[in-house]
């Protein structure tokens, strides 16, 4: 929030009133928290892709292998 802090007399400079700058500054604290990914979230996305990879690779020998019996 130190840094969203300094918004706030720029929005002033402009000509917001008070309470319009404060609550501007608070929305963008609060969309910039609910974007951070956490290490958790990261490490179950990584989790998630690597399933997806390994069923991928899977499917893929299959037809290959179905291709090459075809043949």
């Amino acid at each position: 929030m130190a840094t969203l802090a300094k918004l706030y007399p720029i929005l002033k400079d402009l000509g917001l009133e008070d309470q319009k700058a404060n609550e501007f500054v608070e929305i963008i604290d609060e969309s910039r928290k609910e974007g951070l990914a956490t290490k958790e979230y990261i490490k179950d996305l990584e989790i998630r892709l690597v399933k997806w990879i390994i069923g991928l690779m899977i499917a893929q020998t299959s037809i290959s292998i179905a291709l090459l019996k075809l043949f």
